[in-house]
């Protein structure tokens, strides 16, 4: 049987749009993108039993770990209740703040969470391989841990796990979460003393000739003055006597001299 050109046109198109068929059946389907689904629970401390301050005082180890470059930084509170920087990545000769300290270990003992989900794969969120870790010790040797994953990027705020809960993963405030970490590389030292500026010498004017003379006179001056003041008195007595005495008989004589011609012509 003969075919006309029309069919066999239609039948080769038939047969580019089979193929291209099954090209596209043959390649494998895009990987699901894993997106959280808050329960809308979980609002509120991520510790209950620590948030309030006063369940705070049993609290004796603030410890912050840089996983990606192990930087850390560790505080102890001793019998006495006072704070120390143990161990620091960047530690300094320099006693601790305890304001700072009290702040740093409370705003981790209350921290927040915005919202929780259940999550299959950890990787999605950085938790596979937390970059900071959180710990707080009471004194009876319990732990409480927050490990930090991937910054979320639809929102300030990090993804989080709790304790050895693997499954739960937390929305935490990233301001608060960059001022507990931010402790590695600013330790909760008292500030050092800032060194006072020294003096800046005033050029003198003068040159070195004219301080010299100027010196000199300055002296002199003095000299002269401490003469006068303190010369004494029978010194001054005799000099006015003696000028007195060896003046009055050349007066006299010269006035003798001057006056006798005169004395003579005249009867």
């Amino acid at each position: 049987m003969k075919l006309n050109r029309g069919t066999l046109l239609l039948a080769l198109a038939s047969l580019v749009v089979i193929v291209a068929m099954l090209l596209l059946s043959g390649q494998p389907a895009s990987a699901p993108t894993s997106t959280p689904t808050p329960t809308g629970e979980g609002a509120g401390p991520l510790f209950p039993e620590i948030a309030d301050m006063t369940a705070q005082a049993g609290i004796v180890r603030f410890e912050v770990v840089n996983n990606t470059d192990s930087t850390k930084v560790v505080m102890t509170k001793d019998d006495a209740g006072v704070w120390t920087v143990t161990e620091a990545t960047n530690a300094q000769q320099l006693a601790t703040d305890q304001t700072k300290a009290i702040n740093a270990m409370s705003q981790l003992a209350s921290l927040n969470a915005a919202e929780r989900f259940t999550a299959e794969n950890l990787a999605d969120f950085g938790l596979d391989a937390p970059t900071h870790t959180l710990t707080l010790t009471d004194k009876d040797g319990k732990t409480y841990v927050v490990k930090i994953g991937n910054k979320a990027s639809a929102s300030p705020r990090y993804y989080a796990l709790v304790n050895d809960d693997t499954t739960t993963v937390y929305f935490v405030q990233a301001t608060t979460v960059d001022g507990l970490t931010r402790n590695i590389t600013q330790p909760a030292y008292v500030p050092s003393p800032t060194p006072s500026p020294s003096p800046t010498p005033t050029p003198n004017p003068y040159s070195e000739v004219e301080q010299t003379a100027t010196a000199q006179v300055q002296m002199q001056n003095f000299f002269a003055t401490l003469t006068a003041t303190f010369a004494p008195p029978e010194a001054t007595t005799e000099a006015t006597a003696e000028a007195t005495t060896e003046a009055t008989p050349e007066a006299a004589a010269e006035a003798t001299a001057e006056a006798t011609p005169e004395a003579t012509t005249n009867p």
